[in-house]
C-alpha cells in the first residue's frame, strides 16, 4: 500500500527560494526609489558562511508554529528572518547603506502580492537548479508580515572596513491542506 501523508504541507523550506526570487526580481525598481547609488545584493545564501563581497544576504528559516485548533487542515506560522551584512570603510555610510537595503528589502517584501508568493518565480541561486521556485499551493500563504528591522554593528573575521548588520523579521502565516 503507497504511503499517503496526512498534509501536503510545505512549511517554510519554499518560501525562502520565493523571497530569493522577489527579492532578485524587484530589488533594482526598489533601490531606484530608495538610493540609485546603492548596488544590487548579488550574494545571497541560506547559510552561514564567509563573505566574499557585500552586500551580503543570508536568509535564516527561523520557527514554524502550528495551530492546534485547525481542523482538516495544516496552520502554521514562520518566521525567516532577512540577515544583510553591509560594509563600508565609513561607519556612518556603513549604518546608512543598510538602513536603505533594509528599507529596500521591506519595500520589497510588503510590496509582493501573496500571489507573488505561490507563483513559480525565476530563481539564480545553485539550490535550484531548474532556475524556478516551486513554491507552495495557490491560496496557501494567507500573511505576510514585516515584523521587524533590527540593527547591529559586527565584526567579521578578515574583514577590515566596518560591517553593520541589519536583520529583517518575516512572518508568514500558512494554511495547507
Amino acid at each position: 500500500m503507497p504511503y499517503t501523508p496526512a498534509y501536503n504541507a510545505t512549511f517554510a523550506k519554499p518560501l525562502a527560494n520565493q523571497l530569493i526570487a522577489l527579492i532578485q526580481r524587484d530589488q533594482a525598481a526598489a533601490l531606484q526609489i530608495v538610493n540609485p547609488s546603492l548596488d544590487p545584493i548579488a550574494e545571497f545564501h541560506k547559510g552561514p558562511g564567509t563573505p566574499t563581497a557585500f552586500p551580503w544576504l543570508v536568509l535564516e528559516v527561523g520557527s514554524t508554529k502550528f495551530d492546534r485548533e485547525a481542523s482538516g487542515t495544516r496552520r502554521s506560522r514562520s518566521d525567516i528572518a532577512l540577515v544583510l551584512d553591509v560594509a563600508h570603510f565609513d561607519q556612518e555610510t556603513a549604518q546608512d547603506h543598510a538602513q536603505d537595503y533594509a528599507r529596500m528589502l521591506d519595500m520589497v517584501v510588503t510590496t509582493a502580492t501573496l500571489a507573488d508568493f505561490t507563483t513559480p518565480l525565476p530563481i539564480a541561486h545553485p539550490t535550484v537548479p531548474s532556475g524556478t521556485t516551486t513554491p507552495p499551493a495557490a491560496d496557501a500563504v494567507k500573511e505576510v508580515f514585516v515584523e521587524s528591522h533590527r540593527y547591529a554593528p559586527v565584526t567579521l573575521p578578515e574583514i577590515q572596513a566596518p560591517v553593520l548588520r541589519v536583520t529583517l523579521g518575516v512572518l508568514f502565516d500558512l494554511e495547507e491542506v
